[in-house]
């Protein structure tokens, strides 16, 4: 409880009268005596209102009720909830807020309200997800006037809540009730899949115009009397695991986005994709939380992947590609796709190079780095000084001590991919594709 503007503004102009009885004492003042008698009277007069409203204050029969999404998608701007509903005989007027928790940024609270007797009323606020995570919401607070407006104090009301806030999921289920065509050029992916070619049998079909001798099925063309092609698709049931990297150097941000949270992204939106073929999708984190989730296929297995990595960040860490490699071997002896995300450095070379090769016994292996953006500028700056200079030519070293890296990699056919965060996921889907098409994978 604490005292109202009202309140405040009464003792206030009680210590205004308090300073000018004491200067009318001081001078000397014909009405001094007058001046002190108000001032004692409004003194009085306060206290006594004062407490009379304090102990008539009391807690109002208010029902809340908070509506809250059970998972939050991080970046997206959503509505919550909230019925309030007035139990007393009388009218009510209060302020009502929220306490969602810091990672949240609110807009729409507080609101003042004024309830009849029986009234109800819903409201809706916006929130929008600025960290992944657990949030927890406190009760809903009504902060209550008294009767004659002299204390104000804070009634909480409801349950607290919790809910989960994903990386941005929206677009992968908005994606479930779309084509695959479509659902590619949303992602602003060139991919048609193409009819007739690929390594698991699908169905017989009329020949077509543009089909080749081999897709023709010439037992069945001469049952039928005319031409049969095969049409195939590419092959399903096969596995995907991706190695996510927690360490220290995702912690980079091109933008207001860590390289951590784009990899997620890309993490997701590549595993559905892989979902909608048919395959089963893994992960295993490394260089901070670890966690193991086993490739599993159908449409829930994405519901999984999220509840593993909502709360998933960036570590200190160092990462050591070895020892992951050496724990994925043992949880997945069956061959599979295996997608390192990361961002690599040259200093890495030594490590990965044994660890994909580790890997690539048993497994294709796939390794995807996050370029820089910091690099790609400073080559694109004019060099107008001796700083200029160095840190070209220092960039330009890093750079080509990278590629060296990446070429020692594809001689171990290991597949590499080099790209922006912003665009990793669209790399990583093609290179899935593309490894499907060719009958490799």
């Amino acid at each position: 409880m604490k005292p109202s503007r009202l309140l405040i503004q009464l003792l206030l102009a009680w210590l205004l009268l308090g300073l000018l009885a004491a200067v009318a004492t001081i001078l000397e003042w014909p009405r001094s005596f007058e001046i002190k008698l108000v001032f004692w009277c409004w003194f009085g007069l306060v206290a006594i209102l004062a407490l009379l409203d304090r102990f008539a204050l009391h807690r109002p029969r208010l029902e809340v009720t908070r509506a809250l999404e059970p998972h939050l998608a991080l970046g997206i701007r959503q509505r919550v909830g909230i019925r309030v509903s007035n139990r007393e005989q009388r009218r009510q007027e209060f302020w009502l807020t929220d306490f969602p928790p810091s990672k949240l940024h609110l807009e729409g609270l507080p609101i003042r309200l004024t309830l009849e007797p029986g009234e109800h009323v819903d409201l809706r606020y916006s929130i929008t997800p600025l960290q992944r995570g657990l949030a927890e919401f406190g009760q809903p607070c009504c902060r209550v006037l008294s009767d004659w407006k002299l204390w104000e104090k804070n009634f909480y009301y409801g349950e607290a809540q919790s809910s989960k806030i994903y990386p941005n999921y929206k677009p992968l289920f908005r994606s479930s009730f779309i084509g695959s065509d479509q659902l590619y050029l949303d992602l602003g992916l060139q991919l048609r899949q193409r009819r007739g070619e690929g390594t698991d049998f699908h169905q017989l079909r009329d020949f077509r115009v543009g089909d080749s001798l081999r897709q023709v099925d010439w037992r069945a063309t001469a049952r039928f009397h005319k031409p049969i092609s095969r049409e195939y698709q590419e092959e399903r049931d096969q596995q995907v695991v991706f190695l996510l990297d927690c360490g220290r150097r995702m912690r980079a941000k091109d933008g207001e986005i860590s390289h951590f949270d784009h990899a997620l992204n890309a993490l997701l939106i590549s595993a559905f994709v892989a979902l909608r073929q048919g395959d089963s999708v893994g992960l295993l984190s490394f260089a901070g939380q670890s966690r193991w989730v086993a490739p599993i296929k159908g449409r829930f297995q994405v519901s999984r992947l999220l509840d593993q990595i909502y709360d998933l960040d960036s570590s200190p860490a160092a990462s050591d590609y070895l020892d992951v490699a050496q724990q994925l071997i043992t949880h997945q002896p069956r061959r599979s796709l295996i997608i390192l995300i990361s961002s690599l450095e040259p200093q890495d070379r030594d490590d990965l190079t044994q660890a994909a090769r580790l890997l690539s016994q048993h497994h294709l292996v796939m390794v995807a780095s996050m370029r820089q953006q910091v690099l790609s500028d400073t080559l694109a700056t004019e060099v107008v000084s001796i700083d200029d200079a160095l840190r070209y030519c220092g960039v330009a070293n890093h750079l080509q001590e990278q590629s060296a890296m990446y070429a020692q990699l594809r001689s171990d056919n290991i597949i590499v991919a080099d790209t922006p965060p912003a665009y990793m996921h669209s790399t990583l889907i093609n290179e899935y594709m593309a490894l499907k098409r060719s009958g490799i994978f």
